[in-house]
Formats: C-alpha cells, sequence, structure tokens
C-alpha cells in the first residue's frame, strides 16, 4: 500500500506540473493569438485577475479580507499586461516565447517572487505576535526602514553584535579561500608534472569534494573528536613522543567545545582545496608549453617560470574560481551548523548566515531577518562587482 500510495502522490504531482504548464501555455496563447479581438482587453482584465485570486484563496495565500485589495493588484497588472501585447508584442515571436515561458514562470516562482516577498517582509514587521494577526487579516504593521536599522543597531544573538559576526565573517572568508587557493595551487602544479599513479592521486583528492557534503561534514566532526578522534590521538602521541612538546602544553585538545570556529575552519578548508585544485589544473593544462620551453631557453628558474608564466596565465581561470569561493564561503552554513550544531547551541562559530538561521527560525524574527538577508545580499553583491572590476582590469592590463 505505501508503494501504491507513493505512486499515486508522484503522479498526482505530475498532473499538477502538467496543468500548470497547460494553463501557462494557454494563457500565452491568448495574448499572443488573440490580441486584436475587440473583446480581448474586457475579458483578459476580469477573468485573469478573478482567476489568480480564487486559486490564492485555495492554496490559502489570501483570506477573504485581503481579496479585494489582492484582486485590484492582479487587475492593474493585467491590464498593463494586456497593453503590452496589444501595442508592443502583436503578437511577434510567439513560438519562442511561449517555448520558453514554462521555464521562465519556474524560475520567477522559485527565485524572484520569494526576492520580492523577502524585500517586503523587510519592510515590515512579522514576528511571533504578529503572525496570526498577519494570517487572518492579511495586513502587517509597516516600519519602513526600521529593520534596516535593527540590522546594524541590534544583535541577531544573545551574546554577539552585527558587527562582530561582519569581522569573524570575514576573517573567516579571507583564511578559507586563502589556504583554497594555495592548497589547490600547489596540488594542481604537483599534478601537472608526469607521475606514476596521477590519475589515482587525482581521485582520491578529490573524493571530499565529490562526497555529499553533509556525509564529509559528519565525517570529519567525528575525527575532532576529544577522546576517540583520529586529531587527538595523533596529538596525543605526539606528547608522549616529545616529552618537551607535552611540557609546552601540546596535546590533545577539546576541539568542539573550545575552539569551535577553528574547526570548522579546518573542516572546510579540507573540503574546499580540491574544487580549487580541479579548477587551476584545468587551467594548468590550457597553457602551452612552448612558453616553457622558451624560458627555458633563456636560463629561467622555476620560481621566475611560476612568476612570469603560470601565474598570470592562470589569472582569467582563478579569477571567477575565487569569486565563486569567496561567495560561498561567505555563505556556508552547513559546516558551521553540522559541526557546532546551530539550532540553539553555541554562538562562538556563528558567522552572518548562521546567525540569520537562529534570528529566523531559533528567536523567530521573520522581518529583522529578512532585512538581514537582504543586507548579506549586498555585501555579496558588492565583493562580486570587486571582483570582477578587479578582473577585467587585469585583463586590460595584459
Amino acid at each position: 500500500m505505501d508503494i501504491l500510495y507513493s505512486i499515486y502522490e508522484v503522479l498526482w504531482f505530475v498532473l499538477i506540473v502538467a496543468a500548470g504548464i497547460a494553463a501557462i501555455e494557454g494563457y500565452f496563447y491568448y495574448h499572443f493569438k488573440l490580441h486584436d479581438r475587440k473583446w480581448f482587453m474586457a475579458v483578459s482584465a476580469v477573468f485573469f485577475p478573478l482567476a489568480a485570486v480564487l486559486l490564492c484563496r485555495y492554496v490559502g495565500l489570501v483570506q477573504g479580507a485581503g481579496s479585494g485589495e489582492l484582486w485590484a493588484w492582479f487587475f492593474i497588472t493585467q491590464v498593463i499586461i494586456n497593453l503590452f501585447f496589444k501595442h508592443i508584442i502583436k503578437g511577434r515571436f510567439s513560438l519562442p516565447y511561449m517555448l520558453l515561458a514554462p521555464a521562465f514562470v519556474g524560475l520567477a516562482l522559485l527565485l524572484v517572487y520569494p526576492f520580492v516577498f523577502q524585500i517586503y517582509l523587510s519592510f515590515h514587521d512579522l514576528k511571533l505576535t504578529t503572525i496570526m494577526a498577519w494570517k487572518n487579516t492579511g495586513h502587517l504593521p509597516f516600519v519602513g526602514i526600521q529593520q534596516y536599522i535593527n540590522v546594524f543597531t541590534t544583535s541577531p544573538l544573545s551574546e554577539v553584535s552585527f558587527w562582530a559576526l561582519l569581522l569573524r565573517t570575514v576573517w573567516w572568508t579571507f583564511i578559507n579561500v586563502f589556504f583554497h587557493v594555495t592548497g589547490g595551487f600547489a596540488l594542481a602544479l604537483l599534478l601537472n608534472n608526469n607521475i606514476r599513479f596521477k590519475g589515482i592521486y587525482r581521485t582520491l583528492l578529490v573524493i571530499p569534494w565529490a562526497m555529499p557534503q553533509v556525509v564529509a561534514v559528519l565525517a570529519m566532526r567525528g575525527e575532532f573528536h576529544s577522546q576517540y578522534g583520529f586529531v587527538n590521538i595523533m596529538l596525543g602521541k605526539l606528547a608522549v613522543a616529545f616529552p618537551a612538546l607535552a611540557a609546552m602544553g601540546f596535546g590533545p585538545v577539546q576541539w568542539l567545545s573550545d575552539h569551535p570556529l577553528a574547526t570548522c575552519t579546518l573542516i572546510n578548508i579540507w573540503l574546499g582545496i580540491p574544487f580549487m585544485m580541479v579548477v587551476i589544473l584545468g587551467g594548468l593544462q590550457s597553457i602551452s608549453s612552448s612558453y616553457y620551453d622558451a624560458a627555458d631557453i633563456d636560463g629561467a628558474s622555476y620560481f621566475q617560470k611560476l612568476r612570469y608564466i603560470t601565474v598570470p596565465l592562470i589569472r582569467p581561470v582563478l579569477m571567477p574560481a575565487v569569486t565563486l569561493g569567496t561567495v560561498w564561503t561567505f555563505n556556508n552554513i552547513n559546516v558551521i551548523y553540522l559541526v557546532t550544531g546551530q539550532s540553539g547551541g553555541t554562538e562562538r562559530a556563528d558567522i552572518l548566515v548562521s546567525a540569520l538561521y537562529k534570528a529566523a527560525f531559533t528567536y523567530n524574527r521573520y522581518s529583522y531577518s529578512a532585512a538581514f538577508a537582504i543586507v548579506i545580499f549586498a555585501i555579496l553583491f558588492f565583493i562580486s562587482v570587486f571582483y570582477l572590476k578587479t578582473f577585467d582590469a587585469a585583463k586590460d592590463e595584459r
């Protein structure tokens, strides 16, 4: 029976998706093919907003009190769409637009709508004391930019301020990306040589990145266990073998309780090096050997070839990878959450995104968290623009 019920759920989901695609195609077909009819404006301005309101009420997105206001918004939007199709599009390019419509609407529902709704929440006050009123009436108190002011003036956690979290996040990102790039670059240089069993080495080195991150993080978390972890076992053996080190305090460490951020950093470095190694190795293999042959003829040393040939030619590959690595590391809540248990545990390892998670799902400050997320998005946007500008400037210099 469980199997039959699972099949029924899959078929029901497929039917819903098919019905949704059919509705989207019908909507666009109406606007492309019937835009020149006399009744086009009147019928669509009444029918489509009414159908949208009924659908929203059916799925529970709006209650009866907010239906009139929602219909007004849908009506205005539909009139604008009608004017656009009637006077600008005029039925042109109907086939490509209709083919792209389902994917475009799907992306809009998955990406654009949550982002717009998050902006809406950031200018209102949604929390435990207002959520029931919002559910019953569809209205939230408007607070303007107060939530954004709160992001910078109040702490998202109980012990750490926003500015301390920002500094910690910048430091976390810099340390991780620095070791990702240097470690990946060193391993790529080694694997770019003609060595035996190179394929086996590549396979073994890429495993931490290839396996599911949850599995990799939890496996490494076990290696930092205070009693049974590999790291502490090796530190204990070194302390026994070298009494001078033990006299200076060298030995097993309570990693998860005393040094949670350092533990997360070490694990994340281990996870991120293989990605950089693969990217840089691909860039190294694209460099023509004729450059190195000419350098050998001129008597250049290994480090001179590395400085004047390898690094400049690898930069077009490295800059996008560093940009991606910076954004991923800045937003990497997985390692922090899985290593320290961030549903409400220690705040000593929190970065901005883990503090955002706590603010939203532990302290239930939803509008504050929406504004917090927009601030993080803005920070990452400017970081990405800076990297791209730097990359373009480097290309212009060449």
